[in-house]
């Protein structure tokens, strides 16, 4: 059990991230704050937290101990408490933990009497089982009485095994009821305490059911010799069987206990095995004989020895498994003398028994088995003469071989193996030519096994052997057989114009003969080196070999030499880049199946298109660019077959694309499945335009196997929101909804209507210089500025496709702003290299893409954006690039993003195309701003909803959503998040909700590193109805300022609506109002004159200024409205010193 409890723990889920060390982390802490600290690090993750959090839990001492234990009383989630106590359990017991162990007995025992939940109680036994010793049992026999945790007390005295606590045990049965007893009793026959032997006896013979039952066992256990008489009589009562009660086990059991009179028990033994003779007493039988051997030992041969001539198979099996010990090569003679007595099967029977222990003196009796006329003997001693006589058997085996049927060819090839490997080949090399076609048939796959390469040249003839059999036993067997200093021979097996079939079977075994080259270079070197020496005609036949091997340089010669081979060889470059390994020839596939003018070919080239799609890893994105390129030229089984692939891609722009086929006669049921496949697999996929694509495609789908799908569409269309619809920007046919570029955000602010017409009139004109509407695409040729949307963004999601051409250079500006990156990444000397998809022109924040992700120029990619608050998320081509990054006002870096603004695309100066462009508003609450009386009082907002702009720190974990600062400690970053000015006197006003349990704090005067609780001073921020803080000191609770005024508690909403909190810090005076209340008002100075109550130096209180920061604790929850005001004397700024910032490209 020891074990199974730290199995559990080490398989425990991750601790919670904790981003910061606050004051609940130190170790002078209270101890419902060290109760509550190690809660929130259960359970473990791997040994070494165990380790720690049952050094934490010692830490507590007996009464913390208790504290800890009282928790699990009651209803909730208790797991923390559990997985806490189990693990100190285990590491209490190991070697130098005495201390530890004692301090959980008394402290467990004594929790015992304190708790009242069933549950809690049965789990503090089974603790006392494991750290028990005598010292538990003050704490277990009063339990002896208690119906519901007798059992586990009883277990647990009994695991204890001292005699003190198995005395006890056997007092309580005087006083104990029938349902205790057998608790007792049970728990007696486990540590087989035979000072309580007379009392269960009286137990057997007054009692009947389970208790008599578990009265027989303990007796049996405990070996009682008064016990026999009725044992006895109970079991023959039973006739002997062991399905009817535990007599007839428990009487052979105390039989074979009883060691002070051996021929007592022998004759005892005897009579019982003379007189079980019916057919459903067997098992009984089997396990008298077990008895009876181990009474005699060595003197039990002759009876083992008749036990092999008894018909019940199972019993003459039971006999050779108990006579192992005896089956020597100093017994062999006699075993081997009685065997001439014995039927044939029993004969083999006990030669196999002899192969099992390697005694060479049964091998001529297994050899004269082996000469039986009776196939089945001589299948079942084949092994055993292998194994006896070795090779010499092989001769006999091969003889057999020759002319054998197909089974029993197979089950001497398979005693052949048993053989040394050396003979085994000879043997069947010999046989080979000379063998019926079973014969040769299991030769050949005998050298196969064998991997005998230098039987190679016998069993090639065979690979143009007009029988079946033989060609594809041959085929199968020389893969394993090949080595690479073969292929010399082999490769000649590829030019020699073999049929389909064998062609593929003779590709595969020069196959196996290059992955025996463990060097790539050099393997791609010899097979290149044949290729390229073969005319253009033979060397089609090694295109399938370099798929199957793959990488890059055979792509490239087999995809390097299509333009100028034949229309055969070209048909067969495509049957080998649809196989090639792991999908890496998708894009070459691509490429040639794109530019193909033949239909022949065309239609090849998209057969292995769909194959490589199929088995790439490529994202769903990248597979629907290049479907929907290719759907066009597919012929229509095809385009079924590439709309079947689209419904694996749950992506808007996938299943946009795939809805314009419904209306499509040949292909609408196809596209119907696709759309409801796509959807369902995703149930993020959502809006109205969704709802009528779904709607379309039940009435679009016919036959009765097509219902239970629809059933399945209209169930997820119950549930499935109609809200939040993506609208196209671009219409595909002109450039409505479309403008000219105006100067900027800034300048354009400042310009009266007039003005701003008039200049947008001639950006209108420019606009139509460099931009146009060609074949569906929105194109820009290269000449011109930005092209705008006509409407202005807040929040939104953006897909858009696009693609540039070479030394292309283009973006994206989101809200105005430059801009996600769009570039050739073949242009190194200005950094092109790390991919498109950065936001080009930040310069504290993140401006490279995480990954590069570009397709090659010429090709289409996909932009997925989304922009919440002042922070972007880019995919390209379904992969993420950037992370939630706030962009920067390129325009005025002093101001925040722009709330609101017009998306563009950027001019710059070279071509660029793009299509199906989606945007999806993303509704958010109307920033925040100050109320009339706030604003007339001097208040600031800090933040509202929109940007991060007045925040430094941790902008990894602190996010923007939904319009509020959300807390999510798993996305990482480092420390906690503070204003970027300091403050010294202040009224601080925000909202914020909790989850369940959720530990923050609000940091004040605070700097920017060290202990913000200690070095300035922190209001807390707390759950504070969440069971693992309902014992932490008054100081601690939520609205206090940490370990130095309590607050009044009573006043936070439920947990998941939102507070309001007014926190006013003037000189040493401070006030928290929460909801309306005030519940901490005081003097900072006047609290810690004689020493804080949580006794420890506090030097952030002597602090006039510094930062406010939210101080994390590996909690999720969210704040909003944040805003303040500044009562310190205004003083002149200090003017920061000005950074060099990057260029920004020109338009």
């Amino acid at each position: 059990m020891k074990y199974t409890v730290l199995s559990l723990l080490l398989t425990g889920a991750l601790t919670q991230a904790t981003s910061t060390v606050l004051a609940q982390t130190d170790q002078n802490r209270t101890i419902p704050t060290k109760i509550a600290d190690l809660l929130a690090k259960a359970p473990a993750a791997d040994s070494a937290e165990l380790i720690a959090n049952a050094k934490a839990v010692a830490d507590l001492g007996e009464n913390g101990l208790i504290e800890l234990i009282k928790q699990l009383n009651g209803s909730g989630d208790k797991s923390r408490q559990h997985f806490a106590v189990s693990g100190f359990s285990f590491y209490s017991t190991q070697t130098g933990r005495e201390n530890w162990r004692a301090l959980a007995t008394s402290a467990y025992g004594k929790a015992l009497e304190q708790v009242t939940d069933p549950v809690t109680q049965q789990f503090l036994v089974a603790q006392l089982e494991i750290v028990g010793k005598n010292d538990a049992l003050p704490f277990l026999k009063p339990l002896l009485g208690n119906p519901r945790l007798v059992d586990a007390a009883s277990r647990a005295m009994a695991a204890i095994n001292t005699p003190e606590a198995l005395a006890s045990l056997t007092e309580a049965l005087n006083a104990a009821d029938a349902n205790s007893k057998l608790a007792i009793v049970q728990a007696l026959g486990h540590a087989k305490y035979q000072p309580a032997g007379t009392a269960i006896l009286t137990i057997a013979k007054e009692a009947d059911g389970p208790l008599k039952n578990a009265a027989y066992y303990a007796l049996a256990s405990i070996g009682t010799p008064a016990a026999e008489s009725m044992l006895a009589a109970a079991a023959k009562q039973a006739g002997y069987r062991f399905e009817n009660n535990e007599a007839s086990a428990a009487y052979l059991q105390l039989l074979g206990a009883q060691t002070g009179n051996k021929a007592s028990t022998l004759k005892k033994a005897t009579a019982l095995m003379n007189s079980l003779q019916q057919p459903n007493q067997s098992a009984t039988r089997i396990a008298v004989l077990k008895l009876l051997c181990n009474l005699q030992g060595d003197a039990a041969v002759p009876t083992l020895m008749a036990a092999l001539k008894d018909k019940n198979i199972e019993y003459r099996q039971a006999a050779l498994q108990f006579a192992s010990p005896y089956l020597t090569n100093e017994t062999a003679a006699a075993w081997l003398k009685n065997a001439s007595s014995l039927t044939p099967v029993a004969k083999s029977e006990l030669v196999n028994a002899f192969a099992e222990k390697g005694i060479k003196a049964a091998a001529p009796l297994a050899l004269q088995l082996l000469e039986s006329k009776d196939p089945a003997i001589r299948k079942n001693s084949m092994n055993a003469a292998v194994q006896l006589a070795g090779d010499k058997v092989l001769p006999i085996l091969g003889v057999y071989l020759k002319t054998a049927a197909a089974e029993e060819a197979e089950s001497i090839t398979k005693a052949m193996l048993l053989a040394s490997p050396t003979a085994a080949i000879e043997t069947a090399a010999a046989v080979l030519p000379a063998a019926n076609t079973a014969g040769k048939a299991a030769s050949i796959q005998l050298l196969g096994e064998r991997a005998a390469s230098a039987q190679v040249p016998l069993v090639l003839p065979y690979l143009s052997s007009e029988d079946t059999q033989l060609k594809e036993a041959a085929a199968r067997s020389l893969t394993q057989m090949v080595i690479p200093e073969q292929l010399e021979s082999l490769f000649p097996l590829l030019a020699n114009g073999p049929s389909e079939a064998d062609l593929k079977n003779r590709q595969d075994i020069v196959i196996s003969a290059l992955n025996g080259i463990k060097n790539p270079t050099l393997q791609t070197k010899q097979l290149l080196n044949v290729y390229r020496s073969l005319p253009p005609e033979k060397q089609a036949n090694y295109y399938r070999v370099m798929a199957s091997l793959g990488g890059t340089t055979f792509q490239q010669e087999v995809t390097g030499g299509y333009e100028k081979a034949s229309s055969a060889a070209q048909l067969k470059m495509a049957t080998a880049l649809g196989g090639w390994k792991n999908g890496e020839a998708l894009n070459a596939v691509f490429k040639l199946a794109s530019s193909s003018q033949s239909p022949e070919l065309t239609n090849a080239l998209l057969t292995a298109f769909i194959q490589q799609v199929r088995m790439s890893n490529q994202t769903g994105e990248n597979k629907y660019l290049m479907i929907r390129d290719l759907l066009p030229k597919a012929d229509q089984r095809q385009q079924a077959t590439l709309l079947n692939e689209l419904g694996k891609i749950s992506t808007y722009p996938s299943v946009f694309y795939t809805a314009e086929f419904l209306n499509n006669t040949g292909l609408k049921n196809a596209a119907a499945n696709a759309v409801m496949n796509a959807c369902l697999n995703n149930p993020q996929l959502k809006g109205a335009q969704i709802h009528q694509i779904l709607e379309k495609a039940i009435a679009s789908l016919s036959g009765n196997e097509s219902d239970y799908l629809k059933a399945a569409v209209r169930k997820h269309l119950a549930s499935l929101p109609k809200e939040g619809d993506f609208l196209p920007l671009f219409n595909g046919r002109d450039l409505s909804g479309w403008k000219g570029l105006v100067g900027n955000p800034i300048s354009r602010s400042k310009m009266d209507a007039i003005t701003l017409a008039r200049e947008q009139d001639k950006a209108n004109a420019k606009m139509r210089e460099g931009w146009s509407v060609k074949d569906g695409l929105l194109v820009f040729n290269g000449h011109g500025d930005n092209l705008c949307t006509d409407k202005a963004y807040r929040d939104f999601e953006l897909f858009v496709d696009w693609k540039i051409t070479k030394d292309g250079d283009a973006g994206i500006y989101l809200r105005g702003t430059p801009q996600v990156q769009i570039w050739d990444t073949s242009r190194r000397d200005v950094g092109a290299e790390v991919g498109s998809g950065g936001l080009y022109n930040n310069q504290k924040n993140p401006s490279k893409p995480l990954v590069l992700a570009d397709n090659a120029i010429g090709d289409w990619n996909q932009f997925r954006i989304l922009m919440e608050g002042d922070m972007v998320t880019v995919y390209l081509n379904g992969k993420l690039v950037a992370d939630k990054v706030p962009l920067e006002n390129y325009w005025d870096r002093s101001l925040p993003l722009f709330r609101e603004e017009q998306i563009e695309l950027q001019a710059h100066g070279t071509y660029v195309a793009y299509r199906d462009i989606y945007l999806r508003e993303i509704k958010t609450p109307e920033p925040f701003t100050l109320s009339d009386a706030e604003k007339a009082a001097g208040f600031k907002v800090l933040f509202d909803g929109s940007s991060l702009h007045e925040w430094v720190g941790n902008k990894s974990a602190y996010i923007i959503e939904d319009g509020n600062l959300a807390v999510y400690p798993k996305r990482g970053g480092n420390g906690n998040l503070y204003t970027k000015d300091e403050y010294a006197d202040f009224i601080y006003r925000f909202e914020f909700k909790l989850t369940p349990g959720a530990n923050n704090g609000v940091g004040l005067r605070a700097p920017l590193e060290g202990d913000a609780a200690y070095e300035g001073m922190e209001v807390q921020i707390l759950d504070n109805d969440a069971d693992i803080y309902k014992n932490l000191q008054v100081y601690q609770y939520h609205g206090s300022v940490y370990g130095v005024l309590p607050a009044k508690r009573g006043y936070l909403k439920p947990v998941g609506e939102w507070n309001e909190e007014e926190i006013e810090l003037i000189g040493n005076k401070i006030k928290v109002t929460l909801n309306g209340t005030v519940i901490l008002e005081g003097d900072l100075a006047a609290a810690a004159a004689n020493g804080t109550v949580d006794k420890r130096e506090h030097p952030g209180l002597k602090r006039s200024t510094g930062h406010i920061g939210f101080l994390g604790h590996g909690d999720t929850l969210f704040f909003r409205n944040i805003r303040i005001k500044d009562l310190r004397a205004k003083e002149e700024p200090v003017k920061p010193t000005k950074k060099r910032s990057k260029k920004r490209k020109k338009n």
